[in-house]
């Protein structure tokens, strides 16, 4: 089994570090087709689908070694007249399961009003989509921290892309998991971004930074890998930085949770991941992460994720991540990942 896992994580990257045919194609005409008659302003349909491969000698982690299906998501969204627009995403890996209905107005150009359900305005990778994120899985902390999906509203003034933006929301603060507050209190969450450094035609170096908060008042709340129902003040914090400067990639991000419960001990649980990675070709880059996350007395885990990532054509990307527990000195208990998807 070591000797076949070895030559899965040498066979893939080795396959993958020749570009395919496809990928030295400069025309694309099935995916122009495909835009020309699916990607109006007006109504645009997507689709995600994500197959997983896990392998691990020594199982450690929870599930089993083979394949899951991650994703299998179709979307549908636009703006229509008046400034009024909607999106709408599901996701049909295992029980489908509705995850964005907003509905927005922009009463001007840089000015945006949202109800309904979408992602809280919180860290960077958390709002950066699952078909592009630069691993595999997010890292831990975002996973922990993010307060996910939320029924709620918000308003947000300025473009993610432009030199400053501000979001801002009031939600239940129970995730999306229930149609409904599981109780009379809200979660508010705001977020400043901005691209001091924007790329242009000159220069080829971009630099995008981000600070949020969130507070909540919990009656029964999920915090992923922490608590199952947390009942007590809840605050967030955290920073985020990514630059890019033509084929070379760093980023990280700081997360800082206070869950104080009106009885019993307040946890004060942090974590960060930090990232570089180098483009060896327009379509295959080469990634490696420090991802740590202390749970305060409850213990805390460091990895590192070495990723390959390829592109063969503007809808698909194979994805592979080794992931290297520092508490598990043996190789029997490292992880493999590779992800097989199309997106558009």
């Amino acid at each position: 089994m070591r000797t076949l896992l070895q030559w899965i994580v040498v066979g893939a990257l080795g396959t993958m570090a020749v570009p395919s045919p496809l990928a030295s194609q400069a025309d694309e005409p099935e995916f122009g087709r495909l835009v020309e008659y699916f990607k109006k302003p007006y109504f645009s349909v997507g689709v995600l689908i994500q197959t997983v491969a896990d392998f691990q000698i020594e199982r450690s982690e929870p599930g089993g070694n083979g394949f899951t299906l991650a994703n299998a998501r179709l979307n549908v969204g636009g703006e229509l007249d008046g400034g009024f627009g909607y999106f709408f995403q599901a996701n049909f890996a295992g029980s489908p399961t509705i995850l964005d209905a907003r509905l927005s107005y922009r009463p001007a150009r840089a000015v945006r009003l949202s109800v309904g359900q979408f992602k809280a305005p919180f860290s960077y990778e958390f709002l950066t989509s699952a078909a592009s994120i630069d691993f595999v899985n997010r890292a831990q902390v975002v996973t922990t921290f993010a307060p996910n999906r939320q029924l709620g509203a918000e308003v947000a003034v300025g473009a993610a892309s432009g030199p400053i933006a501000i979001a801002a929301g009031v939600f239940n603060g129970n995730a999306f998991r229930d149609n409904g507050n599981d109780g009379n209190d809200l979660m508010y969450v705001i977020r400043v971004s901005g691209t001091p450094v924007r790329s242009r035609p000159d220069r080829n170096t971009q630099l995008r930074f981000g600070v949020n908060a969130a507070f909540s008042q919990d009656g029964a709340a999920a915090i992923p890998g922490l608590v199952t129902a947390f009942t007590g003040d809840r605050t967030l914090l955290g920073a985020d930085a990514r630059l890019t400067s033509g084929p070379v990639l760093l980023s990280g991000e700081v997360l800082y949770g206070r869950l104080d419960p009106p009885v019993g001990v307040t946890l004060e649980p942090w974590g960060f991941h930090a990232t570089a990675g180098y483009k060896f070709t327009p379509k295959t880059q080469g990634l490696v992460r420090w991802d740590r996350l202390d749970l305060d007395f409850l213990g805390s885990r460091d990895l590192v994720i070495f990723g390959f990532n390829v592109w063969p054509t503007q809808a698909t990307e194979v994805q592979v991540n080794y992931l290297w527990d520092t508490d598990q000195a043996s190789f029997d208990n490292h992880q493999l990942l590779v992800n097989f998807q199309v997106g558009f």
